[in-house]
């Protein structure tokens, strides 16, 4: 076996045991690795792969929500209390210019891992991620420290996805290569979250933010995997009309092409200002945990859909290699098998010619 075969297999089986281990109660999906391997060789001994190469590498095994937004949107306070850990830095101002690929693991301290682990890790489609790196950096591949990092920690929250936190989001002052390296992050996610500050009633001065996060997105064939949201909603609570701030919201989002789909309000009641009032504060309440429970719905649901997409690739791909190649190789052999009884034919004809036993 050559070292390139070697490092396929080393991969796949790593991958197959980070599924036992954060897919305990899921055995499709190792069994779809297994059959991966079996169209692996089947694509190998046709020449479509080489032998360092697998259709499973294609794939993201596991299901990516992108947190996006702008600074101090509370992006970092959000994942800090949706995996109850103290994971991210926060603060009003940017605290981190880097994505941060957060994923689980089952020890007990959370590490901070640099962005070149990405590629040794089969959740990953690493190749995809270098090569935009790569592609987008002045320096070339090993500057993929400077745009990403990964941290893992044992939230079981976390277990079985990988969560993007993204550095604070201004269209004005953004480097291109980061805004390529946000486009590719989007493209990979199941779901995205998309992060505005309630305690910035009037957005018109983010208007290039905005059209960025919601005009590139509304007429997407995946649209639907955007969810809006309104953070940090605790500040309104002593405006004499709370609601406003959502409708300058609304007009802003609508301006740039947004008129339909959901739009969330939520904060964090750890880091919430005091609601005086009990009537605003158990209407506060309610509306946030209402909205929660729908965010956090569509997070889980997402790892139900990255199976049946795991489950589609594989059949789309099988049934491509059958309907297409192996129909176009038959196609050819008969073609070939024609050409072959045809010279046949004229060379024996010549060669009676030659003995003299056929006159034409």
């Amino acid at each position: 076996m050559s070292q390139s075969s070697t490092n396929i297999h080393k991969r796949l089986k790593s991958l197959e045991k980070h599924l036992a281990d954060e897919h305990p109660n899921n055995p499709v999906l190792a069994k779809a690795v297994h059959s991966f391997r079996k169209l692996d060789q089947v694509a190998q001994d046709m020449g479509l792969l080489d032998h360092n190469e697998s259709y499973a590498t294609y794939v993201t095994w596991w299901p990516m929500i992108a947190v996006l937004g702008t600074f101090s949107a509370g992006k970092s306070t959000f994942i800090n209390s949706y995996l109850n850990l103290n994971l991210q830095r926060t603060g009003n101002q940017a605290v981190d210019d880097k994505f941060t690929v957060i994923c689980y693991t089952d020890q007990d301290e959370i590490k901070t891992l640099p962005g070149v682990a990405l590629d040794a890790d089969p959740r990953f489609p690493f190749f995809q991620i270098s090569r935009s790196i790569a592609e987008i950096s002045e320096t070339g591949p090993q500057r993929i420290d400077a745009y990403i990092q990964l941290k893992t920690c044992p939230s079981e929250k976390i277990r079985g996805k990988i969560l993007i936190d993204s550095p604070g989001f201004d269209a004005d002052s953004q480097r291109t290569s980061t805004l390529r390296l946000t486009q590719h992050i989007i493209d990979l996610s199941d779901l995205v979250l998309v992060f505005f500050d309630a305690r910035h009633p009037e957005p018109g001065a983010m208007k290039d933010t905005l059209e960025y996060l919601v005009t590139g997105t509304i007429n997407r064939a995946d649209a639907n995997k955007f969810l809006y949201i309104l953070n940090q909603m605790d500040v309104t609570a002593k405006e004499d009309n709370p609601e406003e701030v959502v409708s300058a919201w609304q007009r802003s989002l609508a301006q740039v092409g947004l008129l339909a789909g959901r739009f969330y309000r939520i904060y964090d009641p750890k880091a919430a200002n005091p609601i005086n009032d009990l009537q605003v504060k158990e209407r506060f309440e309610k509306k946030r945990e209402e909205d929660m429970a729908d965010i956090s719905a569509r997070m889980q649901q997402i790892e139900v859909e990255r199976s049946y997409r795991i489950a589609g690739m594989l059949e789309q791909t099988a049934e491509t290699i059958e309907t297409q190649v192996v129909a176009k190789l038959t196609d050819m052999l008969d073609q070939w098998k024609k050409r072959v009884f045809l010279f046949d034919g004229i060379l024996f004809t010549l060669l009676l010619i030659a003995s003299g036993l056929f006159s034409p």
